[in-house]
This record gives C-alpha cells, structure tokens and sequence, in this order.
C-alpha cells in the first residue's frame, strides 16, 4: 500500500487548512492590506514629488525667463542711456565749436579794432612829426587851431591813399 492514510494524516491536514485559514484572515489580510496602504503611500509620494519637480521646473523656466527679460531690460537702457550720452556729447561738442567760433570771431573783430587803433595813432603821430618838422623848415610859429585843421586835413587825405 503505497498510500495509507490514517487519522493522525487527515487530521495533521485539516489542522494546517484551519492554520492557513486563520493566518489568511488574521495574517496574511492586515499584512497584505499593510503592504497596500504603504505602495500607495509611497505611490502617493512620490507623485507629490514629481508634481514639485514639475513645478520647480517650472518656476526655474519662469525665473529664466524673467532673468532673460531683465538683463534684455538692462541692455534696452544701457543702449538708450549710451545713446543719450553720445547725442549729449555731440550737442556739447557743437556748443564748444560754436563758443570757439564765436571767440575767434571777437577776437578777429578786436585784432582789427586794435590795427585800427595802431594805425590812427600812427597816423596821427605822423602828421604830428610832418607838422613839426614843417615848421621847423618853415621856421613859422605854430598855431595850435590852425595845425590841428591841417593836420585832420592831412589824415584824411593820407588815409585815403593808404
């Protein structure tokens, strides 16, 4: 008899079916719903962690191009600021020429202000020269009304061919 089965068998077996059906409800059930709770936990976890990763991504793009925006900003005014320096420059340089000018011009005027000047003295002391020397050679008395006359009379028409 190649099986025999006895009582002591059958009930070696019902006790482990009763053992197996206890540990299911009272073991296997907590553990495996334990087991659950913790995947979805852990689940759960790590979608709120891929939803912050996706939101720091996101606000790392945000603060990117917020970034980019500003330093577009920064050389928007750093090219108008060097624009407005330069037309400031140009306008300055132009003001400057035109008080050289204008110097030059005044200082022309008051160059041939002076010759003018010079000359008119030279002329007169001339004439005072002419006068005297005349009167020397004329041996005559001078009259100072009657030399004054001539000697205008004398610079005038010496001016003339001057």
């Amino acid at each position: 008899m190649i099986l025999n089965l006895n009582w002591q068998i059958i009930w070696v077996f019902v006790n482990l079916l009763i053992l197996f059906l206890l540990m299911k409800k009272f073991l296997f059930g907590p553990i495996t719903k334990m087991l659950d709770n913790r995947a979805k936990s852990v689940a759960d976890t790590l979608d709120q962690a891929d939803e912050r990763l996706a939101d720091a991504e996101k606000q790392k793009a945000e603060y990117t191009q917020q970034l980019a925006d500003a330093r577009g900003e920064a050389s928007r005014i750093i090219e108008e600021a060097r624009k407005r320096a330069d037309l400031a420059y140009s306008r300055r340089m132009n003001e400057a020429e035109k008080d050289i000018q204008r110097l030059n011009e005044q200082a022309a005027r008051q160059r041939e202000a002076d010759r003018e000047a010079m000359l008119k003295s030279a002329k007169q002391q001339i004439a005072a020269l002419v006068l005297l020397t005349t009167a020397k050679v004329s041996q005559h008395a001078m009259n100072a009304d009657a030399d004054r006359t001539m000697l205008d009379s004398f610079l005038n028409e010496a001016g003339d061919e001057l």
